[in-house]
C-alpha cells in the first residue's frame, strides 16, 4: 500500500512540473508576442533612436507674389553647421577653421563643445555658400551641414505690414506669415547616419535621406505697381504735412479685392530692428485693418445712402443750416459756424454740412440706424484673412441719446477701421453688396498645381442699385464742384468726399489734433477701384480736402496711368465745368466777413482755421489761378 502511495505522489509531482513549465512557456510566448507584435513598431524605433543620429533638412518656404506674378518674399538655400563630438579628432583644429569662416571667437566654439552634451551641436545657421566653402578648404573631421532656407523680402519695406516676418526659428510672427504659416512653411526632411552608442559615425555606416517637401505659394490680390506707387505716395505725404502717419487703402469695390494697403513709416523686412518691441509692434501693426478711429465727414457717405434707401431725402432735398442744431439742450456746431443757409442734399455733400446729416439720421432713427450698421458688417469681422481684423466700436443702443445719435451722422461718436469705412461705401456704390475683403487670391503648390482659389463673395444685400446710382451722380459733383476739387483729375469723372475728425485722448479733444481724410472711386458711373487715404495729425492745415484729396489725386493718376488708355477718359465729361479760370486776390488781414464776401463774388468757397479775427494766411496763395467752386483754406489767428 506504501508504494502505491509513492508512485501516485510522484505522478503528481510530475503532473504539476510540466503545468509549470506550460504555464512558463505559455508567459514567454505572450511576452513575445507583447515585444515583437504589439510593442514591435515602438521597439524598433528607440533602437533606431539609438544608433542612428538625425540632422534636419529645412524644406523650402513658399514665395509670396503679387496678382501679376512679381515675388515680393521667397526663399533660397542656406546652410546649417553642425559638429558631431563623438567623429572630432582635432578639438583646437575644429574650432580653429570654425572660428576663421564662421568669424565666431576660438574660444566660444570650445566653450559651446564643452558646455553641451549633445551628439549634434549647432554652431552656425542660415550660413550663405561662401561661408560652407571656406569651411570646407580646412574640412576637419566631425564637421557636418545640413540645408536650411533663408527668407528674402526682395523690396524691403514694400507691403511690410501685410507680408509679415519670422521669427528666429523660421516660423510665421505677423502678417500673411503667420495667417499662412501652415502652407508656406512646407515639411522638413532629415538626414540619419549610423554611429555607435557614443554618436561616433561607423565606418560602414549607412546614411539615410528623407526629403523634404517644399512650402506652398501664395498669390495675392495685390498689384504691385499700384502698391508701390502708393507706398511712394504716402512717404511724401508724410514728409510734405509733417504727419504723425499716413494711410491708403485701394480696393474693387465689386470684389473684396484688396489692391494695395499701406501705413507710413514702414521698416524693413530684410533688416528688423528687434531691440524695441514696442517700436516694431508699431510699425508692424496693420492700422487700415487692426485700428479703429472716427471716420468724420467720409461717414457722411454711408448716411446718405441709408436714407436714400428709406425714401426718405432725394438730391434735391432741401435742408436749413444755421450754423448748429440744439438737440435735447446741447448745442452740436456745423463745420461752417454760420451755418450754410438753405441747401439741396447735393449741396450739402458738396459743403460737408453738419445740419444736413444730423437733420438725415434723425429722420433714420436710432433703432433702424443700428440695423443698417448690423447689415453693412461694423458689428462683426468680415472674415478677413488676416490676423488682427478689428471691428467697430459702437456706442450701445440701449444709452444712445439723440444728441449722440446726431454725431454719428457726421462721423462721430462712432468708431470704425478704415477697411470698414471703405467697404461700406463700396456697398453703396456697387450696387448694394457687402463684399467680403481679401488678400489672397489662390494658393498653389512649387509644381504649379492650384490646390485653393479665391473669387468674389457676397455677405450681403443692403442698398438698391438705384441708391447707388444718385449717390454716384451725387459724389462725382462732390470732386468736381465741392470740397473734394483738390482730387479732380481733369477729363475723368471722379467721385469722393472729404473727412475732417478731432481726436481724443483721454475722453477730451485733443487740441490740434486731426485726421485728414478722403474717400473717391473711378470711374464715378461705374466704380472699379475705391481708395482711402488718411492722414493722422498733419501740421498745419489740417482739412480733408486740402492735405488728403491731393493725396488721392495722385494715387488715382497712377491708377489711371496704369489701368485706364487714353480712350477710356470720359469723353462726356463737361469740361466747361473747369475751364473758367480766376485770380485770387490777397486776403491777408480782412475780417471773416469780408473775406468771405469777397470770395463768394468770385464763386469761390472758403474753409477756416482758427478763431482769430483777422486773416493770416490763406491756401491758395494770392495770385494763385483758381477755378470757380474751389476752396480757399482760411486760417485766423
Amino acid at each position: 500500500m506504501q508504494i502505491k502511495y509513492t508512485t501516485l505522489s510522484v505522478q503528481r509531482r510530475i503532473s504539476a512540473i510540466f503545468l509549470c513549465a506550460v504555464f512558463l512557456i505559455l508567459l514567454i510566448f505572450i511576452r513575445l508576442f507583447y515585444l515583437q507584435v504589439l510593442s514591435g513598431y515602438s521597439l524598433q524605433s528607440r533602437g533606431l533612436s539609438q544608433w542612428l543620429r538625425d540632422l534636419p533638412i529645412s524644406a523650402k518656404r513658399g514665395t509670396i507674389t503679387d496678382r501679376n506674378g512679381v515675388a515680393l518674399a521667397s526663399s533660397h538655400t542656406t546652410f546649417d553647421c553642425y559638429v558631431r563630438k563623438a567623429d572630432i579628432e582635432n578639438r583646437d583644429a575644429v574650432a580653429e577653421v570654425l572660428s576663421s569662416a564662421l568669424e565666431i571667437s576660438k574660444d566660444e566654439i570650445l566653450e559651446k563643445l564643452d558646455k553641451y552634451n549633445y551628439s549634434e551641436i549647432l554652431i552656425g545657421k542660415q550660413l550663405q555658400k561662401s561661408v560652407v566653402q571656406k569651411v570646407l578648404s580646412g574640412y576637419q573631421s566631425g564637421i557636418f551641414f545640413t540645408s536650411t532656407t533663408s527668407r528674402d523680402y526682395h523690396y524691403n519695406n514694400l507691403l511690410c505690414q501685410i507680408i509679415g516676418f519670422l521669427s528666429s526659428d523660421g516660423d510665421g510672427q505677423s502678417g500673411l506669415e503667420r495667417q499662412y504659416n501652415s502652407y508656406l512653411k512646407g515639411i522638413d526632411g532629415v538626414t540619419l547616419v549610423e554611429t555607435d552608442i557614443r554618436g561616433k559615425s561607423l565606418n560602414s555606416s549607412v546614411s539615410y535621406y528623407v526629403d523634404s517637401i517644399d512650402g506652398l505659394n501664395l498669390e495675392l490680390t495685390i498689384d504691385f505697381q499700384i502698391q508701390q506707387a502708393t507706398e511712394k505716395i504716402l512717404a511724401e505725404a508724410m514728409n510734405n504735412t509733417g504727419a504723425k502717419n499716413a494711410s491708403a487703402l485701394v480696393m474693387n469695390p465689386n470684389t473684396g479685392e484688396i489692391v494695395a494697403i499701406s501705413t507710413q513709416p514702414s521698416f524693413n523686412l530684410n533688416n528688423i530692428d528687434r531691440s524695441n518691441i514696442q517700436t516694431l509692434n508699431e510699425l508692424s501693426r496693420a492700422q487700415v485693418l487692426s485700428d479703429t478711429y472716427e471716420p468724420g465727414s467720409t461717414f457722411k457717405v454711408i448716411v446718405a445712402a441709408i436714407a436714400l434707401n428709406e425714401g426718405i431725402t432725394s438730391r434735391e432735398h432741401y435742408y436749413y443750416c444755421g450754423g448748429a442744431r440744439i438737440i435735447n439742450g446741447v448745442r452740436i456746431n456745423c463745420s461752417r459756424r454760420s451755418g450754410h443757409g438753405p441747401q439741396t442734399l447735393q449741396q450739402g455733400l458738396n459743403n460737408s454740412c453738419n445740419c444736413v446729416f444730423m437733420d438725415l439720421i434723425s429722420q433714420i432713427g436710432l433703432r433702424k440706424f443700428y440695423w443698417y450698421l448690423n447689415e453693412l458688417g461694423f458689428t462683426s469681422a468680415y472674415g478677413l484673412d488676416f490676423p488682427g481684423e478689428t471691428k467697430a466700436v459702437l456706442m450701445p443702443e440701449d444709452i444712445a441719446t439723440d444728441a449722440d445719435l446726431a454725431r454719428m451722422g457726421f462721423g462721430q461718436t462712432i468708431a470704425i477701421s478704415q477697411l470698414e469705412l471703405v467697404n461700406a461705401i463700396s456697398a453703396a456704390i456697387n450696387g448694394g453688396n457687402v463684399m467680403q475683403p481679401y488678400l489672397v487670391k489662390k494658393i498653389s503648390t512649387s509644381s504649379g498645381e492650384t490646390i485653393y482659389s479665391k473669387s468674389a463673395t457676397i455677405l450681403n444685400k443692403v442698398f438698391k442699385p438705384s441708391v447707388s446710382k444718385q449717390l454716384n451722380i451725387m459724389l462725382e459733383e462732390v470732386v468736381s464742384k465741392g470740397g473734394g476739387k483738390y482730387a479732380r483729375i481733369d477729363g475723368y469723372n471722379l467721385a469722393g468726399k472729404t473727412g475732417t475728425a478731432q481726436k481724443y485722448q483721454n475722453g477730451a479733444i485733443a487740441q490740434g489734433k486731426y485726421v485728414a481724410s478722403f474717400v473717391g472711386y473711378y470711374p464715378a458711373d461705374k466704380p472699379e477701384y475705391i481708395v482711402l487715404v488718411t492722414v493722422d495729425e498733419p501740421k498745419g492745415a489740417y482739412y480733408g480736402g486740402i492735405v488728403a484729396a491731393p493725396v488721392a489725386k495722385q494715387i488715382f493718376e497712377k491708377i489711371i496711368d496704369l489701368r485706364f488708355s487714353e480712350t477710356q477718359a470720359n469723353a462726356e465729361y463737361d469740361l466747361s465745368k473747369t475751364e473758367a479760370t480766376i485770380e485770387l486776390p490777397s486776403l491777408i488781414g480782412m475780417t471773416l466777413s469780408e473775406a468771405g464776401s469777397t470770395l463768394a463774388s468770385l464763386k469761390l468757397q472758403y474753409l477756416v482755421s482758427g478763431n482769430g479775427k483777422r486773416v493770416t494766411q490763406q491756401i491758395a496763395g494770392p495770385g494763385s489761378m483758381v477755378k470757380e467752386g474751389d476752396i480757399v483754406l482760411l486760417v485766423m489767428e
